[in-house]
C-alpha cells in the first residue's frame, strides 16, 4: 500500500475517514481531539470485524 508522503499518518486516516478536514483540523482541532478520533476510528473498525465476523 501507499502512504501518504506530506501528511502525517494520524492526519491522515483522521481525514479519510471524514471525521475531520484538514481545514477542521488547522482551525478548531487540537492533537488530542486527533487521538479521540483516532480511537473512535479503530473502535468502530473493530467492532465492524467482530459484527461481521463469519464463523
Amino acid at each position: 500500500m501507499i502512504e501518504y508522503v506530506n501528511v502525517s499518518r494520524a492526519i491522515g486516516a483522521v481525514v479519510s475517514s471524514g471525521m475531520a478536514t484538514l481545514r477542521d483540523l488547522d482551525e478548531a482541532y487540537g492533537l488530542e481531539d486527533v487521538y479521540d478520533m483516532l480511537e473512535i476510528i479503530s473502535v468502530d473498525a473493530h467492532n465492524s470485524r467482530v459484527l461481521n465476523k463469519k464463523d
